[in-house]
């Protein structure tokens, strides 16, 4: 144990902190748990947002956060089992928002019920709910966001039921070569939707376009992450956030399923408990899934929400790669130099293929542009294209998040995530990377080449541990989110998800969080059911005056 802080995760928590029994525990701070505690806080309840990462400044780098972040065990491509596998999308406040590109689509209603076309499998794939249930969900988060979008354009999903907030991003020059290929192709590209703001919103910077949105933090506060559009709205609410903790074991005794978290503070190894009537687990699929394996009692010997060996089983990665294209492009005018990547990731996007009976079991995927994490240079003779092909990966029960033999500085079990492709899978996305190389020689591109995206050791799309269901002998929760086996314990992140689909999940994952938060003031606090459109009326937001998860010293403490 070591008796000195690091300053990225701020004080310690209090005699006091720890003595509170909070309404609500939620684990987690990222897209899920910063929802989660934005409606909580605001309904008046007292809660604390437990978080294993630290904050996140402006000097702070997205390869500085994945260096200090945990691995798991994972099996490598030769068979071989290595502990490189990435078991978060980035461990810090916020989660993965704060780096994320902001691409933020709608699940498709065939994503909630692929049995449709791919039949009954090991695990059921059908939600318990379908996409009408959560439409007013969604509406509520692009709000919140203010995601820039065009209602109507996206083939593959109804229309919105009103238009989306702000107009969408300009188009980059290489979307508009993208579109403009896939147009001559019969297809029908449409603006990528984007939590990048286009103009002043709600107290927010419109964006600038002055660096690439991706793998860093908007130096404005354009991109709509989880802290500026969530967390720091629900501190001033009265939410309490203590970072720097990992979240180790929910306690439970003789007359309660959870009636504490039990952390460890990462940098000086000291033990914490917090109590709670409520807890929402929200660390992302496999941490959710590895919480609640390492929460063994008495009642719960095989852990919580486990009676059916269903924790854990069903993790899905989503598979993906991208693909780059170089070819030349007429000009009139010497050649020079010019920079390209400054400002949103994507700004053209094609589901033609989302539902297509050539491709394998009748589902293909996504294709959209996907910029540079980096800015580049190209002479204007040039282009230099960048797609990503991005596809389901169908549930498995033999894929799963389990337990290890060993154990990290503070005696924590390591987290496996034994994890195989289904061949299926394999063939959809070749499936899809041949239509994105079509795409892309139809565009000019003489060369055309494959980029790895490494998501056979984890990614930022983790889904499927903890499903809802209806039924306890195949499902670890309720259609709302609570476990079958704990009367007070709810899970509200990707782990919900009974089938990935093929769209990037935030803004799914953050609608389901949504609903579970208002499921469980209804149910467990009383209060009405409020349509929630009336439920999230628009807060008052003051644009911030640091780039920093940490909320400011004059923000309320409880």
């Amino acid at each position: 144990m070591t008796t000195s802080t690091d300053a990225r995760y701020g004080p310690e928590p209090t005699d006091g902190d720890v003595r509170t029994e909070y309404d609500v525990c939620v684990v987690g701070s990222g897209a899920a748990g910063a929802t989660v505690a934005w409606l909580l806080s605001r309904a008046g309840l007292s809660v604390a947002v437990v978080e294993q990462g630290g904050h996140v400044t402006a000097d702070t780098s997205y390869d500085d956060i994945l260096a200090a972040a945990e691995s798991a065990w994972v099996r490598q491509s030769n068979g071989t089992w290595g502990k490189v596998g990435s078991p978060w999308t980035t461990c810090n406040v916020g989660g993965g928002t704060v780096f994320y590109g902001g691409v933020l689509f709608r699940h498709r209603p065939i994503d909630f019920d692929p049995e449709r076309v791919l039949g009954q499998a090991d695990l059921p794939l059908r939600w318990p709910w379908d996409f009408d249930e959560l439409e007013p969900y969604y509406t509520a988060v692009e709000d919140i966001i203010g995601v820039a979008g065009l209602a109507g354009a996206d083939p593959g999903i109804p229309a919105r039921s009103a238009p989306y907030p702000l107009v969408p991003v300009p188009t980059s020059p290489e979307g508009a070569v993208i579109a403009r290929a896939a147009k001559a192709l019969g297809w029908h590209p449409f603006p990528t939707p984007l939590g990048v703001l286009t103009d002043a919103y709600r107290g927010h910077h419109g964006c600038v376009a002055d660096a690439p949105c991706i793998s860093r933090t908007c130096p404005v506060g354009a991109k709509g992450d989880a802290v500026n559009r969530f967390l720091t709205p629900a501190l001033r609410a009265g939410a309490r956030l203590f970072a720097g903790l990992k979240a180790v074991a929910l306690l439970g005794d003789e007359r309660h399923d959870a009636r504490a978290l039990r952390c460890v503070r990462v940098d000086t190894g000291r033990w914490y408990e917090f109590r709670a009537r409520q807890f929402v687990v929200c660390g992302n699929a496999v941490q959710s899934a590895a919480l609640l394996l390492r929460s063994t009692t008495e009642r719960h010997p095989r852990g919580l929400g486990n009676s059916h060996d269903l924790v854990g089983r069903g993790l899905c990665f989503k598979l993906s790669e991208y693909l780059v294209g170089y070819g030349h492009r007429g000009s009139d005018e010497p050649p020079r130099s010019e920079v390209m990547g400054l400002g949103p990731v994507s700004t053209a996007a094609i589901t033609d293929f989302y539902e297509d009976p050539a491709a394998p079991g009748g589902l293909g995927g996504v294709l959209y542009e996907v910029r540079p994490e980096r800015t580049y240079r190209v002479r204007t003779n040039e282009q230099l294209l960048r797609i990503e092909a991005l596809v389901p990966d169908e549930p498995q029960p033999t894929n799963r998040v389990r337990l290890g033999t060993g154990t990290d500085c503070h005696g924590v079990t390591d987290i496996v995530m034994d994890y195989q492709a289904h061949p299926r899978d394999l063939a959809r996305l070749e499936y899809m990377l041949r239509r994105g190389e079509e795409l892309l020689r139809a565009s000019g591109c003489s060369v055309v080449v494959r980029e790895p995206s490494g998501w056979e050791l984890g990614s930022g799309h983790l889904h499927g541990t903890c499903r809802m269901g209806t039924d306890p002998a195949t499902s670890v929760t309720d259609p709302n989110g609570r476990l079958h086996d704990a009367d007070n314990v709810y899970v509200a992140d990707g782990a919900l998800l009974p089938f990935p689909g093929a769209v990037n999940p935030t803004l799914t994952i953050q609608a389901v969080a949504l609903r579970v938060a208002q499921r469980l003031l209804v149910d467990r606090f009383g209060a009405p059911a409020t349509p929630v459109g009336e439920v999230v009326s628009p807060p008052t937001v003051v644009v911030p005056a640091q780039r920093s998860s940490a909320p400011p010293a004059t923000l309320p403490h409880g």
